[in-house]
């Protein structure tokens, strides 16, 4: 949103769509919401006064400060907005006493009981009671899970209400009561217990009837429970509520459920729920394949993957905290041993597969996008590179607000008008959840939209990108996406309105990477996200989570004025860097080697004969392999007159562009000396003092220098310490190696390089062989690390020794290939063959 730019009006038109949007969310969702019909007004600090004096009633007393929270009761909720609206359902005042689908929560911990349980590291939690109480502050329920008997009770006045003793059980003065009791404890006595509790409780008694009374033991005391039944002609939920009282007139619990009556159809929740789960997990193996591929190119930026995989180490166990130690310490728990050990390993458990998985998704999805649609990375690389304050940042923080906003009307609109869909509300707040409630919302949803969009655009969508060059599936894609995996952090109800609901937003979310970036669309689904999970803070008041929303909402204040500041005070576009990742510098720097290693490699091959030479009486072949691009192995064929051939083959210490190197400085001078001829051994030791003048004291060369004599069928040379040169004796059919004396050139100084070099001749007739080759022939290692050999060499010459000096060769290649079993070559390969004809 550039002043002046051409989208400018573009984009004003979409930050008032924004607003638009926001105020039909905040509208719609809070005419069809269930929490629109809670009622919070009796406060906890009155709702915690009440469940203390029910409790201390009861007989039980608190060793610790009471903990109070409003709740809902979800499965009720979810049933009742199937059946019709919760507004015009609890608009009748009756339906909130028969259905209290809200209610409140009062915790204590159990002091002065008359047995002691051990329940591991949460013995703390297990020593909870309850009282439920309903909006309007009434007692209708006690939680005693672990069945903890209350203080001891006497029959008469401590079975009545505080100041109304004339409102004891129907029609019994004190001296009646005590024979009641005295009676001794059955059904009837138990019934009359029950009802007197029921009269008590906030529930209207006169609706319900009796159904059942069972006759228990709890821990050695006789003890029973009755069921009341509530028939309702408007739902299909029936009320029951259970009572459970003690022979000496106590209560151990009441609870109470509601009864859903068959519809007779099928809920195929549980076959989506499987479905899910192999593509998830197909999908899972799918990425983790894609990494390897990844690494195994090379194309992944490990240094971005690692920041984000340790941020996100370090923030789900942060999260895990807050929530762990907020959950023990609501249950009256204490921070001992038996507890950290459990946290620790699940942090530490949570820590690790959080950062795998964000390193694994973040280093794919960077490296598939940046291959097939770089353009969505732009605002993202200025952010990874610290610049925030610009244009485009400015814009797209606007534009993900503005859409996030949208995003979350059309669901809401989705949810209004799909048939059978509904909000599911949890059963609690998250402010009573987690400590730093508005801190753990926030950030949450921040590492759920960021891996999601990663998952479904930047590497599921990269990748039919790649194969499908479409916009229709850059649409539809992340709505099949969202509707199979169904990423939310909250619930619709209703299978298909879930799916329908689902694809819509991802059918919104593709239209909006489509025509934006990955930070644009990452800043509308995490929005998204936070206006529907912070939506319990203001559809109700007073609402515990307030505390969620309101930091919620001055986060988008804050991030609209931070937009136009970028807009109007940052820098524009043409401005900004261009952001390369290090791994395409270091894949450009090697692909650039490369190319010129194979132009050095086309450089060294043109100093090398082209063609054989073609020489009366004689057939000349010859073959130079090197190793990698470029190698230290070379050979030569140098006239000297119409009679003679100069002959040389040599090997430089090392491999690569320095043994390439001094090859080519060889090959100069040996033929500047050539212009002087004189003898082998001259020639050698004249090209040691040259090369000792002008090369590195720790490089050397092998070489054989020899000269044939078309003439008179004989080739005369010098050795300077490199391999025999094989001579093939058709007469005889034997092959002799002939090793002259010779000293490598650069080994030693020149006047003992000529004093130890030597000269020799062989003189050859029809079928005889001259072989000069370098290690690499002899030193090809094989699988299993064995060498192939002189000998193996000398066999296949004598075997093949009728063949033409090239058929000779060829039959080499494919022996070494096949000793070697296509194995990468380890070193230069070069040898000449002369045959007599």
């Amino acid at each position: 949103m550039i002043p002046g730019s051409d989208t400018a009006k573009q984009d004003i038109i979409l930050l008032i769509t924004g607003l638009i949007a926001a105020f039909l969310f905040f509208w719609l969702y809070s005419d069809f919401h269930p929490l629109r019909s809670a009622d919070s007004s009796l406060s906890p600090s009155v709702a915690s006064e009440r469940g203390v004096q029910i409790a201390n009633r009861f007989g039980y007393r608190s060793s610790e400060r009471e903990i109070t929270s409003f709740k809902t009761d979800q499965s009720f909720l979810d049933s009742l907005q199937s059946q019709t609206s919760v507004n015009q359902f609890y608009s009748h005042t009756i339906n909130r006493s028969l259905y209290p689908a809200f209610y409140w929560q009062v915790n204590l911990k159990a002091a002065d009981l008359e047995q002691d349980a051990v329940f591991g590291f949460m013995s703390e939690a297990a020593q909870i009671v309850a009282v439920i109480l309903n909006e309007a502050g009434e007692f209708i329920g006690l939680q005693n899970n672990y069945d903890f008997m209350p203080a001891a009770r006497t029959a008469g006045a401590d079975l009545l209400p505080p100041d109304e003793t004339e409102t004891s059980l129907p029609e019994l003065d004190d001296q009646q009561l005590e024979q009641f009791l005295t009676r001794g404890f059955n059904q009837n006595t138990a019934l009359q217990l029950a009802d007197f509790y029921m009269t008590e409780s906030g529930w209207p008694d006169e609706r319900f009837s009796h159904q059942s009374t069972e006759m228990i033991e709890i821990n050695e005391v006789q003890a029973a429970m009755v069921t009341y039944l509530y028939q309702s002609n408007q739902l299909r939920q029936n009320v029951q509520v259970e009572v459970t009282v003690l022979e000496n007139g106590s209560i151990l619990k009441m609870s109470h459920s509601f009864l859903h009556a068959e519809d007779g159809s099928v809920d195929f929740s549980p076959y989506v729920s499987g479905i899910r789960a192999i593509v998830i997990l197909f999908a899972i193996f799918w990425i983790f394949v894609l990494l390897f591929n990844r690494f195994r190119l090379r194309l992944v930026d490990t240094k971005a993957a690692i920041l984000i995989a340790v941020l996100a180490g370090l923030l789900f166990p942060f999260l895990i905290t807050l929530q762990q130690l907020y959950g023990h310490i609501s249950s009256f728990g204490t921070i001992t041993f038996s507890f950290i050990l459990p946290m620790l390993v699940t942090i530490g458990f949570f820590a690790a597969v959080t950062s795998i998985a964000y390193f694994t998704v973040t280093a794919i999805s960077d490296s598939i996008t940046r291959q097939i649609w770089v353009e969505k990375l732009r605002t993202y690389d200025l952010i990874r590179t610290s610049h925030f304050f610009n244009v485009p940042v400015g814009v797209n923080i606007i534009r993900g607000i503005s859409l996030g906003f949208v995003l979350s009307a059309v669901w809401c609109l989705a949810i209004a008008f799909v048939p059978g869909a509904y909000v599911t509300v949890p059963e609690n707040f998250i402010a009573n959840t987690t400590y730093l409630p508005y801190i753990a919302e926030i950030l949450s949803n921040f590492a759920i939209a960021f891996i999601i969009v990663q998952v479904v655009f930047l590497i599921f969508l990269g990748q039919f990108r790649s194969t499908f060059q479409s916009n229709i599936m850059a649409v539809f894609l992340p709505a099949v996406m969202l509707t199979v995996f169904y990423p939310f952090p909250f619930d619709v109800g209703g299978l298909l309105p879930e799916l329908l609901t689902a694809g819509v937003v991802g059918l919104v979310l593709g239209i909006i990477y489509l025509k934006n970036d990955f930070i644009t669309t990452f800043i509308s689904l995490f929005v998204f996200f936070s206006v529907v999970t912070t939506a319990p803070g203001w559809l109700f008041s007073p609402s515990p989570d307030i505390v969620v929303f309101l930091p919620f909402a001055l986060l988008l204040f804050a991030g609209y004025i931070i937009g136009a500041f970028n807009i109007y005070k940052g820098k524009t576009g043409n401005e900004l860097p261009d952001f390369v990742p290090g791994y395409i510098r270091e894949l450009a720097q090697e692909d650039r080697i490369k190319q010129e290693l194979q132009i050095a490699r086309q450089v060294q091959q043109s100093f090398l004969p082209v063609a054989r030479p073609q020489v009366e009486g004689f057939d000349i072949a010859a073959i130079c392999k090197p190793a990698y691009e470029t190698g230290g192995d070379y050979f030569d064929f140098i006239p000297l007159s119409d009679e003679k051939l100069a002959i040389t083959i040599g090997d430089v210490s090392g491999k690569g562009i320095q043994a390439a190197f001094y090859m080519t400085f060889i090959k100069g001078v040996l033929h500047a000396l050539c212009n002087d001829f004189s003898s082998p051994k001259k020639i050698l030791t004249k090209t040691n003092k040259l090369f000792r003048k002008n090369a590195n004291k720790s490089t050397f060369i092998s070489l054989i220098f020899g000269v044939l004599d078309i003439k008179k069928s004989r080739f005369r040379f010098s050795r300077a310490g490199h391999n025999p040169v094989l001579f093939y004796n058709s007469r005889d059919k034997k092959l002799y190696p002939y090793q002259p004396s010779g000293l490598a050139v650069g080994m030693t100084n020149d006047e003992l390089f000529e004093k130890h070099i030597t000269e020799d001749k062989i003189t050859m007739d029809q079928g005889d062989i001259l072989i000069l080759f370098t290690d690499g022939v002899v030193e090809t290692i094989s699988k299993t690390n064995k060498l192939y050999g002189d000998h193996r060499l000398h066999n296949l010459i004598i075997k093949y020794n009728s063949y033409s000096s090239l058929e000779l060769i060829q039959r080499l290649e494919e022996d070494l290939d096949k000793f070697g079993d296509k194995l990468d070559q380890h070193d230069d390969l070069t040898m000449i063959v002369v045959k007599k004809k």
